[in-house]
Protein backbone atom coordinates (compact mmCIF):
# COMPACT_ATOMS: atom_id res chain seq x y z
CA UNK A 1 0.00 0.00 0.00
CA UNK A 2 3.14 2.23 0.94
CA UNK A 3 4.52 2.38 -2.55
CA UNK A 4 1.15 2.05 -4.06
CA UNK A 5 0.31 5.94 -2.14
CA UNK A 6 3.87 7.23 -2.65
CA UNK A 7 3.84 5.82 -6.60
CA UNK A 8 0.73 7.91 -7.57
CA UNK A 9 2.37 10.91 -5.43
CA UNK A 10 5.27 11.15 -7.65
CA UNK A 11 2.81 10.63 -10.53
CA UNK A 12 0.61 14.26 -9.49
CA UNK A 13 4.17 15.61 -8.33
CA UNK A 14 4.68 18.91 -10.42
CA UNK A 15 7.87 18.98 -10.30
CA UNK A 16 11.21 17.14 -12.46
CA UNK A 17 12.16 13.31 -11.07
CA UNK A 18 15.51 11.37 -11.28
CA UNK A 19 14.74 8.04 -10.09
CA UNK A 20 17.11 5.07 -9.65
CA UNK A 21 14.87 1.67 -9.35
CA UNK A 22 14.73 -1.58 -9.75
CA UNK A 23 10.91 -2.54 -10.22
CA UNK A 24 10.19 -2.61 -13.63
CA UNK A 25 6.19 -1.73 -12.65
CA UNK A 26 6.82 1.53 -10.73
CA UNK A 27 9.38 2.62 -13.80
CA UNK A 28 6.67 1.94 -16.27
CA UNK A 29 4.18 4.14 -14.14
CA UNK A 30 6.49 6.92 -13.21
CA UNK A 31 8.87 7.66 -15.96
CA UNK A 32 8.46 9.58 -19.47
CA UNK A 33 12.14 9.24 -20.22
CA UNK A 34 14.92 6.38 -19.20
CA UNK A 35 18.68 7.51 -19.58
CA UNK A 36 20.88 4.29 -19.80
CA UNK A 37 24.43 4.02 -18.76
CA UNK A 38 26.09 1.33 -20.86
CA UNK A 39 29.57 1.26 -21.80
CA UNK A 40 30.81 4.44 -20.35
CA UNK A 41 27.61 6.28 -22.43
CA UNK A 42 24.92 7.41 -21.42
CA UNK A 43 22.14 6.93 -23.83
CA UNK A 44 18.63 8.79 -23.59
CA UNK A 45 15.10 7.18 -24.28
CA UNK A 46 11.70 8.48 -24.29
CA UNK A 47 9.28 6.46 -22.57
CA UNK A 48 8.99 4.25 -19.88
CA UNK A 49 10.77 1.26 -19.41
CA UNK A 50 8.80 -1.19 -21.70
CA UNK A 51 8.94 0.81 -24.37
CA UNK A 52 12.67 1.65 -23.84
CA UNK A 53 13.45 -2.01 -23.93
CA UNK A 54 12.04 -2.12 -27.34
CA UNK A 55 13.72 1.02 -28.25
CA UNK A 56 16.89 -0.33 -27.26
CA UNK A 57 16.51 -3.37 -29.55
CA UNK A 58 15.23 -0.96 -32.39
CA UNK A 59 18.70 0.89 -31.64
CA UNK A 60 20.59 -2.10 -31.76
CA UNK A 61 19.49 -3.24 -35.04
CA UNK A 62 19.83 0.10 -36.51
CA UNK A 63 23.59 0.91 -35.87
CA UNK A 64 24.42 -2.65 -36.47
CA UNK A 65 22.90 -2.00 -40.34
CA UNK A 66 24.65 1.54 -40.26
CA UNK A 67 27.89 -0.21 -39.31
CA UNK A 68 27.40 -3.21 -41.47
CA UNK A 69 26.68 -0.79 -44.96
CA UNK A 70 29.65 1.40 -43.71
CA UNK A 71 31.86 -1.64 -43.90
CA UNK A 72 30.38 -2.27 -47.27
CA UNK A 73 31.29 0.83 -48.90
CA UNK A 74 34.36 1.08 -46.55
CA UNK A 75 35.42 -1.92 -48.44
CA UNK A 76 34.09 -0.82 -51.98
CA UNK A 77 36.30 2.14 -51.86
CA UNK A 78 39.71 0.63 -50.65
CA UNK A 79 39.34 -1.69 -53.48
CA UNK A 80 38.90 0.71 -55.95
CA UNK A 81 42.07 2.56 -54.46
CA UNK A 82 44.23 -0.25 -53.99
CA UNK A 83 43.44 -1.39 -57.75
CA UNK A 84 43.93 1.77 -59.11
CA UNK A 85 46.43 4.02 -57.23
CA UNK A 86 49.04 3.15 -59.63
CA UNK A 87 47.29 3.48 -62.78
CA UNK A 88 47.60 6.78 -64.35
CA UNK A 89 44.36 6.74 -66.18
CA UNK A 90 42.78 6.34 -62.65
CA UNK A 91 45.26 8.05 -60.25
CA UNK A 92 42.51 10.91 -59.72
CA UNK A 93 39.86 9.02 -59.09
CA UNK A 94 41.51 6.78 -56.38
CA UNK A 95 43.08 9.55 -54.70
CA UNK A 96 39.63 11.15 -54.38
CA UNK A 97 38.70 8.28 -53.19
CA UNK A 98 41.13 7.69 -50.41
CA UNK A 99 40.48 11.47 -49.37
CA UNK A 100 36.75 10.39 -48.46
CA UNK A 101 38.01 7.67 -46.60
CA UNK A 102 40.08 9.50 -44.78
CA UNK A 103 37.87 11.97 -44.04
CA UNK A 104 34.87 9.11 -43.30
CA UNK A 105 33.38 9.66 -39.95
CA UNK A 106 33.71 6.00 -38.62
CA UNK A 107 30.39 4.39 -37.49
CA UNK A 108 32.16 1.89 -34.24
CA UNK A 109 30.21 -1.52 -34.32
CA UNK A 110 27.65 -1.45 -31.08
CA UNK A 111 29.29 -3.45 -28.55
CA UNK A 112 27.20 -7.02 -27.52
CA UNK A 113 24.91 -6.71 -24.79
CA UNK A 114 26.29 -9.09 -21.38
CA UNK A 115 25.63 -12.41 -21.88
CA UNK A 116 22.71 -13.57 -19.39
CA UNK A 117 23.38 -16.25 -17.25
CA UNK A 118 22.50 -19.73 -18.62
CA UNK A 119 21.95 -21.86 -15.69
CA UNK A 120 19.53 -24.64 -14.49
CA UNK A 121 18.55 -26.29 -11.61
CA UNK A 122 19.99 -29.62 -10.86
CA UNK A 123 17.07 -32.03 -10.74
CA UNK A 124 15.86 -32.26 -7.42
CA UNK A 125 14.18 -35.65 -5.90
CA UNK A 126 10.67 -36.55 -7.39
CA UNK A 127 7.86 -35.67 -4.60
CA UNK A 128 4.55 -37.16 -4.68
CA UNK A 129 1.83 -36.22 -6.79
CA UNK A 130 0.36 -34.25 -3.35
CA UNK A 131 3.36 -32.37 -2.43
CA UNK A 132 2.08 -31.28 1.45
CA UNK A 133 -1.65 -30.88 2.52
CA UNK A 134 -3.01 -28.44 5.34
CA UNK A 135 -5.98 -30.14 6.84
CA UNK A 136 -8.11 -27.69 9.34
CA UNK A 137 -5.31 -25.96 10.29
CA UNK A 138 -5.13 -23.09 13.18
CA UNK A 139 -3.03 -20.59 13.62
CA UNK A 140 -2.52 -17.40 16.30
CA UNK A 141 -0.43 -15.06 17.73
CA UNK A 142 -1.58 -14.39 21.00
CA UNK A 143 -5.23 -13.16 20.52
CA UNK A 144 -4.96 -12.51 17.31
CA UNK A 145 -6.06 -15.36 15.31
CA UNK A 146 -4.19 -15.23 11.82
CA UNK A 147 -6.26 -19.05 9.93
CA UNK A 148 -8.89 -21.51 11.78
CA UNK A 149 -9.72 -24.08 9.64
CA UNK A 150 -7.77 -23.38 6.75
CA UNK A 151 -7.38 -26.52 4.55
CA UNK A 152 -4.79 -26.19 1.54
CA UNK A 153 -3.82 -29.47 -1.02
CA UNK A 154 -0.39 -28.50 -3.00
CA UNK A 155 0.06 -30.58 -6.12
CA UNK A 156 3.54 -31.38 -7.66
CA UNK A 157 4.73 -28.29 -10.42
CA UNK A 158 2.29 -26.12 -9.19
CA UNK A 159 3.84 -22.25 -9.38
CA UNK A 160 1.72 -20.65 -6.87
CA UNK A 161 2.06 -16.82 -5.60
CA UNK A 162 0.28 -15.77 -2.42
CA UNK A 163 -0.92 -11.91 -2.47
CA UNK A 164 -3.29 -9.95 -0.40
CA UNK A 165 -3.29 -6.95 2.18
CA UNK A 166 -0.29 -6.49 3.77
CA UNK A 167 -0.84 -8.13 7.62
CA UNK A 168 -3.38 -11.19 6.02
CA UNK A 169 -1.13 -13.79 6.75
CA UNK A 170 0.75 -14.37 3.20
CA UNK A 171 4.19 -15.37 4.81
CA UNK A 172 2.64 -16.67 8.25
CA UNK A 173 0.99 -19.39 5.65
CA UNK A 174 4.89 -20.09 4.33
CA UNK A 175 6.19 -20.46 7.21
CA UNK A 176 3.41 -23.40 7.98
CA UNK A 177 4.09 -24.92 5.08
CA UNK A 178 7.78 -24.67 5.77
CA UNK A 179 7.51 -25.82 9.33
CA UNK A 180 9.25 -23.03 10.69
CA UNK A 181 5.84 -22.23 13.31
CA UNK A 182 3.99 -24.84 15.50
CA UNK A 183 0.36 -24.91 14.54
CA UNK A 184 -2.00 -24.56 17.11
CA UNK A 185 -4.81 -27.31 15.65
CA UNK A 186 -5.33 -29.35 12.29
CA UNK A 187 -3.01 -31.35 10.23
CA UNK A 188 0.34 -30.58 7.78
CA UNK A 189 0.75 -34.05 6.30
CA UNK A 190 3.78 -33.91 4.15
CA UNK A 191 3.52 -35.90 0.74
CA UNK A 192 5.93 -38.75 -0.46
CA UNK A 193 9.37 -37.46 -0.92
CA UNK A 194 9.10 -34.34 0.50
CA UNK A 195 11.59 -31.96 0.28
CA UNK A 196 11.34 -27.92 1.55
CA UNK A 197 13.14 -25.04 0.78
CA UNK A 198 12.38 -22.29 3.17
CA UNK A 199 13.46 -19.07 1.72
CA UNK A 200 13.43 -15.34 3.55
CA UNK A 201 15.52 -12.51 5.14
CA UNK A 202 15.69 -14.52 8.04
CA UNK A 203 17.22 -17.47 6.07
CA UNK A 204 20.04 -15.76 5.64
CA UNK A 205 20.93 -16.00 9.77
CA UNK A 206 21.33 -19.75 9.33
CA UNK A 207 24.60 -19.35 7.00
CA UNK A 208 27.69 -20.34 8.82
CA UNK A 209 29.29 -16.85 9.82
CA UNK A 210 32.92 -18.25 10.53
CA UNK A 211 33.03 -19.32 6.85
CA UNK A 212 34.07 -17.51 3.41
CA UNK A 213 31.61 -16.95 0.82
CA UNK A 214 33.03 -19.35 -1.22
CA UNK A 215 33.29 -21.97 0.97
CA UNK A 216 29.69 -21.38 2.00
CA UNK A 217 28.91 -21.71 -2.00
CA UNK A 218 30.83 -25.10 -2.13
CA UNK A 219 29.30 -26.89 0.67
CA UNK A 220 27.13 -29.69 -0.05
CA UNK A 221 26.25 -32.17 -2.68
CA UNK A 222 26.58 -30.28 -6.00
CA UNK A 223 28.10 -31.43 -9.21
CA UNK A 224 28.79 -27.60 -10.80
CA UNK A 225 32.55 -26.86 -11.77
CA UNK A 226 33.91 -24.09 -10.03
CA UNK A 227 33.78 -21.53 -13.18
CA UNK A 228 30.14 -22.25 -12.86
CA UNK A 229 29.66 -21.58 -9.38
CA UNK A 230 31.87 -18.35 -9.69
CA UNK A 231 30.08 -17.12 -12.55
CA UNK A 232 26.55 -18.10 -10.05
CA UNK A 233 28.08 -15.82 -7.44
CA UNK A 234 28.56 -13.09 -9.60
CA UNK A 235 25.70 -13.11 -11.17
CA UNK A 236 24.39 -12.09 -8.04
CA UNK A 237 26.74 -9.00 -7.64
CA UNK A 238 29.49 -11.43 -5.81
CA UNK A 239 32.09 -10.91 -7.79
CA UNK A 240 36.17 -10.67 -7.48
CA UNK A 241 37.60 -11.41 -4.06
CA UNK A 242 34.66 -10.38 -2.40
CA UNK A 243 34.28 -14.57 -2.76
CA UNK A 244 36.70 -14.71 -0.01
CA UNK A 245 35.05 -12.61 2.60
CA UNK A 246 34.32 -14.26 6.09
CA UNK A 247 30.33 -14.26 5.90
CA UNK A 248 30.06 -12.66 9.06
CA UNK A 249 31.31 -9.70 7.11
CA UNK A 250 28.43 -9.23 4.49
CA UNK A 251 25.97 -6.86 4.62
CA UNK A 252 22.18 -7.92 4.95
CA UNK A 253 21.64 -8.04 1.50
CA UNK A 254 24.41 -9.59 0.17
CA UNK A 255 24.24 -12.42 2.64
CA UNK A 256 20.55 -12.84 1.46
CA UNK A 257 21.62 -13.09 -2.20
CA UNK A 258 24.41 -15.91 -1.12
CA UNK A 259 21.64 -17.87 1.06
CA UNK A 260 19.72 -17.36 -2.84
CA UNK A 261 22.96 -19.09 -5.02
CA UNK A 262 23.01 -21.91 -1.80
CA UNK A 263 18.93 -22.78 -2.50
CA UNK A 264 20.15 -22.69 -6.56
CA UNK A 265 22.50 -25.32 -6.05
CA UNK A 266 20.85 -27.46 -4.40
CA UNK A 267 17.38 -27.38 -4.77
CA UNK A 268 14.67 -29.36 -3.09
CA UNK A 269 11.46 -30.28 -4.63
CA UNK A 270 9.16 -27.58 -2.95
CA UNK A 271 10.47 -24.18 -2.73
CA UNK A 272 9.03 -21.41 -0.38
CA UNK A 273 10.14 -18.16 -1.13
CA UNK A 274 9.42 -14.66 0.42
CA UNK A 275 10.47 -11.44 -1.65
CA UNK A 276 13.19 -13.38 -2.99
CA UNK A 277 14.02 -10.82 -5.90
CA UNK A 278 14.89 -7.87 -2.74
CA UNK A 279 18.18 -6.88 -2.79
CA UNK A 280 18.72 -8.26 -6.53
CA UNK A 281 19.29 -5.76 -9.92
CA UNK A 282 17.38 -6.03 -12.62
CA UNK A 283 19.78 -8.94 -14.35
CA UNK A 284 19.91 -10.95 -11.44
CA UNK A 285 16.24 -11.06 -11.15
CA UNK A 286 16.44 -12.48 -14.91
CA UNK A 287 18.44 -14.61 -14.19
CA UNK A 288 16.97 -15.73 -11.02
CA UNK A 289 13.27 -16.16 -13.56
CA UNK A 290 15.82 -18.17 -16.10
CA UNK A 291 16.75 -20.55 -13.49
CA UNK A 292 13.62 -20.93 -12.43
CA UNK A 293 12.12 -21.49 -15.62
CA UNK A 294 13.97 -24.75 -15.37
CA UNK A 295 13.20 -26.16 -12.10
CA UNK A 296 10.75 -29.34 -12.09
CA UNK A 297 9.76 -28.86 -8.65
CA UNK A 298 7.30 -26.80 -6.82
CA UNK A 299 7.12 -23.44 -5.54
CA UNK A 300 4.74 -20.88 -3.37
CA UNK A 301 6.13 -17.43 -3.42
CA UNK A 302 5.40 -13.80 -1.96
CA UNK A 303 6.56 -11.14 -4.36
CA UNK A 304 5.75 -7.34 -5.02
CA UNK A 305 7.33 -7.09 -7.91
CA UNK A 306 5.05 -7.98 -10.56
CA UNK A 307 7.78 -8.45 -13.46
CA UNK A 308 8.89 -11.08 -11.58
CA UNK A 309 5.11 -12.56 -10.42
CA UNK A 310 3.94 -12.83 -14.13
CA UNK A 311 6.93 -14.35 -15.24
CA UNK A 312 6.61 -17.37 -12.79
CA UNK A 313 2.92 -17.63 -11.31
CA UNK A 314 0.97 -20.24 -13.22
CA UNK A 315 -1.98 -20.08 -10.24
CA UNK A 316 -2.51 -17.14 -7.80
CA UNK A 317 -4.20 -17.35 -4.26
CA UNK A 318 -5.80 -14.43 -2.56
CA UNK A 319 -5.30 -14.14 1.14
CA UNK A 320 -7.27 -12.20 3.00
CA UNK A 321 -8.71 -12.24 6.73
CA UNK A 322 -7.80 -15.86 6.98
CA UNK A 323 -9.51 -17.10 3.75
CA UNK A 324 -7.86 -18.11 0.61
CA UNK A 325 -9.41 -17.75 -2.50
CA UNK A 326 -7.78 -19.60 -5.57
CA UNK A 327 -7.01 -18.33 -9.47
CA UNK A 328 -6.24 -21.47 -12.17
CA UNK A 329 -4.31 -19.14 -14.32
CA UNK A 330 -1.66 -16.53 -14.14
CA UNK A 331 -1.72 -13.10 -12.82
CA UNK A 332 -3.07 -11.35 -15.57
CA UNK A 333 -5.99 -14.02 -15.59
CA UNK A 334 -5.99 -13.14 -11.33
CA UNK A 335 -6.47 -9.12 -12.33
CA UNK A 336 -8.99 -10.07 -15.06
CA UNK A 337 -11.17 -12.34 -12.67
CA UNK A 338 -10.56 -10.32 -9.60
CA UNK A 339 -10.98 -6.95 -11.14
CA UNK A 340 -7.99 -5.03 -9.35
CA UNK A 341 -8.20 -1.69 -10.08
CA UNK A 342 -4.25 -2.32 -11.09
CA UNK A 343 -1.70 -4.68 -11.25
CA UNK A 344 0.25 -2.95 -8.34
CA UNK A 345 -3.59 -3.31 -6.72
CA UNK A 346 -4.04 -6.00 -7.43
CA UNK A 347 -0.96 -7.31 -4.58
CA UNK A 348 -2.24 -6.11 -1.65
CA UNK A 349 -6.15 -5.59 -2.41
CA UNK A 350 -8.79 -6.60 -0.23
CA UNK A 351 -12.55 -7.68 -0.57
CA UNK A 352 -12.37 -8.93 -3.82
CA UNK A 353 -16.00 -10.79 -5.41
CA UNK A 354 -17.42 -13.82 -3.84
CA UNK A 355 -16.90 -16.07 -7.19
CA UNK A 356 -15.00 -18.48 -7.03
CA UNK A 357 -12.82 -19.17 -10.33
CA UNK A 358 -11.69 -22.58 -9.67
CA UNK A 359 -13.47 -24.25 -6.89
CA UNK A 360 -10.59 -22.52 -4.41
CA UNK A 361 -10.71 -23.42 -0.80
CA UNK A 362 -11.63 -21.08 1.94
CA UNK A 363 -13.07 -18.67 -0.37
CA UNK A 364 -15.92 -17.22 2.00
CA UNK A 365 -18.22 -14.18 0.72
CA UNK A 366 -17.59 -11.05 2.13
CA UNK A 367 -20.82 -9.09 2.24
CA UNK A 368 -19.07 -6.32 3.45
CA UNK A 369 -16.49 -5.68 1.05
CA UNK A 370 -17.59 -2.46 -0.01
CA UNK A 371 -18.04 -1.03 -3.64
CA UNK A 372 -17.94 -4.01 -6.49
CA UNK A 373 -14.80 -3.95 -9.00
CA UNK A 374 -17.11 -1.99 -11.49
CA UNK A 375 -17.77 0.81 -9.18
CA UNK A 376 -14.82 0.82 -8.30
CA UNK A 377 -13.59 1.10 -11.68
CA UNK A 378 -15.97 4.07 -12.27
CA UNK A 379 -15.01 5.55 -8.62
CA UNK A 380 -11.56 5.14 -10.51
CA UNK A 381 -12.68 7.50 -13.27
CA UNK A 382 -14.23 9.94 -12.17
CA UNK A 383 -10.83 10.36 -9.83
CA UNK A 384 -8.73 10.04 -12.74
CA UNK A 385 -11.06 12.90 -15.02
CA UNK A 386 -10.57 14.92 -11.75
CA UNK A 387 -6.93 15.18 -11.73
CA UNK A 388 -7.06 15.83 -15.05
CA UNK A 389 -8.76 18.90 -14.40
CA UNK A 390 -6.87 19.93 -11.09
CA UNK A 391 -3.68 19.04 -13.61
CA UNK A 392 -5.09 22.12 -16.30
CA UNK A 393 -5.68 24.09 -13.67
CA UNK A 394 -2.25 23.51 -12.22
CA UNK A 395 -0.75 24.43 -15.42
CA UNK A 396 -2.49 27.27 -16.49
CA UNK A 397 -1.52 29.14 -12.69
CA UNK A 398 2.07 28.18 -13.56
CA UNK A 399 1.81 29.55 -16.98
CA UNK A 400 0.09 32.79 -15.91
CA UNK A 401 2.77 33.51 -13.14
CA UNK A 402 5.15 32.67 -15.13
CA UNK A 403 3.99 35.32 -17.62
CA UNK A 404 3.52 37.67 -14.80
CA UNK A 405 7.39 36.97 -13.50
CA UNK A 406 7.84 38.15 -17.02
CA UNK A 407 6.07 41.11 -17.13
CA UNK A 408 7.70 42.01 -13.50
CA UNK A 409 11.05 41.72 -15.05
CA UNK A 410 10.47 44.04 -18.28
CA UNK A 411 9.71 46.80 -16.29
CA UNK A 412 12.15 46.64 -13.62
CA UNK A 413 14.60 47.20 -16.46
CA UNK A 414 12.33 49.66 -17.72
CA UNK A 415 12.49 51.80 -15.21
CA UNK A 416 16.60 51.46 -14.71
CA UNK A 417 16.41 52.92 -18.33
CA UNK A 418 13.78 55.75 -17.53
CA UNK A 419 15.45 56.52 -14.43
CA UNK A 420 19.00 56.97 -16.47
CA UNK A 421 17.49 59.05 -19.20
CA UNK A 422 15.29 60.93 -16.75
CA UNK A 423 12.15 60.90 -17.81
CA UNK A 424 9.89 61.57 -14.87
CA UNK A 425 6.15 61.39 -16.19
CA UNK A 426 7.07 57.63 -18.16
CA UNK A 427 8.92 57.06 -14.45
CA UNK A 428 5.89 57.27 -12.81
CA UNK A 429 3.36 55.31 -15.26
CA UNK A 430 6.14 52.39 -15.45
CA UNK A 431 5.97 52.60 -11.23
CA UNK A 432 2.37 52.01 -11.36
CA UNK A 433 2.48 49.48 -13.41
CA UNK A 434 4.93 47.57 -11.35
CA UNK A 435 2.99 47.53 -8.60
CA UNK A 436 0.03 46.58 -9.86
CA UNK A 437 1.71 43.67 -11.89
CA UNK A 438 3.45 42.56 -8.03
CA UNK A 439 -0.04 42.54 -6.56
CA UNK A 440 -1.36 40.44 -9.60
CA UNK A 441 1.47 38.09 -9.03
CA UNK A 442 1.28 37.90 -5.78
CA UNK A 443 -2.25 37.16 -6.03
CA UNK A 444 -1.43 34.56 -8.53
CA UNK A 445 1.12 32.75 -6.68
CA UNK A 446 -1.33 32.23 -4.01
CA UNK A 447 -4.07 30.55 -7.21
CA UNK A 448 -1.53 28.39 -7.61
CA UNK A 449 -0.26 27.08 -4.51
CA UNK A 450 -3.88 26.19 -4.05
CA UNK A 451 -4.49 24.51 -7.12
CA UNK A 452 -1.45 22.44 -6.42
CA UNK A 453 -2.15 21.39 -3.03
CA UNK A 454 -5.74 20.57 -4.42
CA UNK A 455 -3.64 17.98 -6.96
CA UNK A 456 -1.89 17.04 -4.74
Amino acid sequence: ESLGWFQNYLRQYPGAIVVISHDREFLNMICGAIVEIEHRRLNRYTGNYSEFLVQKEARRVQQWAAYNNQQKEIAHLQSFVDRFRAKASKATQAQSRLKMLERMERIEAPEEPSAGLKFKFPIPQRSGHTVIELKDVRQAYGDHVVYKQLDLKLERGERIVLVGPNGAGKSTLLKILAGVVPIQAGEVIPGLNLQKGYFSQQRADNLNLERTVWQEAITGDHKLGEQEIRNLLGTFLIRGDDIHKPVKVLSGGEKSRLSLVRMLLQPPNLLLLDEPTTHLDMPSIDALIQAMESYAGTVVFVSHDVHFIRAIAKTVIHVDAGKLTRYAGSYDYYLEKSQAGSARQGLVASGFSDHRPDGGNNAIPDRNAGPTGKEKRQLAAQKREAMKELEKKVMACEEKVLHLEERQQQLIEEIEKLTEQGDSNSLKNAHQQLAKTVAELETANHAWEKAVEEYS
